[in-house]
């Protein structure tokens, strides 16, 4: 035993672990064992933190890249309504194309109706030289029968003539008639469609003429009965919107559009997402039969 400078024996000691100075080597090696398994498990509980970064950062990334497609369908919607206002443009232009034609036509009816008249006059005089050469033949007998063969044959020639030139004249007239009746349905349809009450409930007919209306029905006896919002659109001849809604579960809204000019699909879905839970929406203001058609009221 070695002795301090006051005499005491002085004692080899392990070097302190911790915040004490252990001497036995077994209790050391446990206590270091024990430091060992905290280290592991701070460790592992990094690791579940990292893991849970690394979801939370790509859940962000797909909110973004969703964002973005959102972004995306509303650019090509307004390119969309910008197109189907140039082709309501171009629908206009071709309507006062043809009122131009049908005044072409009437126009074209009056020259004709002069013509008939000439022909009418030529008639006349064809008759009075028909007198003339019935006076004749009462002085030239020898040729009685070559003039009035010639004069017969003049006669129906022009009568045939007569004949179909009236034929083309009411042709002419029932092809007016009909695009005047044409023109005269469009504008009593565009007149009932500029009220919103009548181009709600004509979307609403649309919808329900079409498969969608089928479609819905299939996912509603999965989902249960849908509340159902309809209202108008925007733009020159604004579309139907019609959305179904089963809360908290999905939404889907549909665009039919009444309107004469346009194309098909005149029924599409536009729209489709979840339904979570908590968020708002518009009151609903319609209904669905159980025969899976669309009605207006509650």
């Amino acid at each position: 035993m070695d002795r301090d400078a006051t005499g005491d024996e002085h004692r080899p000691e392990v070097e302190a672990v911790g915040y004490e100075s252990i001497t036995d080597p077994a209790e050391l090696r446990a206590r270091l064992e024990v430091k060992d398994g905290h280290v592991r498990e701070l460790y592992e509980e990094i690791t579940r933190f990292r893991l849970t970064a690394d979801e939370a950062r790509a859940a962000r990334e797909a909110l973004e890249e969703h964002a973005r497609s959102l972004e995306e369908e509303r650019e090509r919607l307004k390119e969309r309504i910008r197109e189907l206002e140039k082709e309501g443009r171009s629908r206009w232009r071709r309507r006062e194309s043809q009122e131009r034609r049908i005044s072409r036509l009437e126009r074209e009816i009056e020259r004709r109706d002069e013509k008939l008249d000439h022909k009418d006059g030529l008639l006349r005089r064809k008759d009075q030289e028909i007198e003339r050469l019935e006076a004749e033949i009462e002085n030239l007998r020898s040729s009685r029968e070559r003039a009035l063969e010639e004069a017969l044959r003049t006669v129906e020639g022009l009568q045939r003539d007569l004949e179909e030139r009236e034929s083309e004249a009411d042709e002419l007239r029932s092809e007016i008639r009909e695009l005047e009746d044409r023109l005269e349905e469009e504008r009593e349809q565009r007149r009932r469609l500029a009220e919103p009450e009548n181009r709600l409930r004509a979307g609403i007919e649309l919808f329900n003429a079409s498969e969608k209306r089928r479609t819905v029905r299939s996912i509603s006896k999965s989902f249960g009965r849908p509340e159902v919002r309809a209202e108008l659109g925007e733009g020159e001849e604004p579309p139907v919107l019609i959305t179904f809604r089963w809360p908290e579960i999905s939404r889907q809204t549909y665009a039919a559009n009444p309107g004469l000019a346009v194309e098909e699909p005149r029924v599409y879905l536009r729209d489709e997402d979840e339904d979570a839970p908590g968020s708002r929406s518009k009151p609903p203001n319609a209904r669905v039969e159980p025969d899976g058609r669309v009605a207006l009221g509650l």
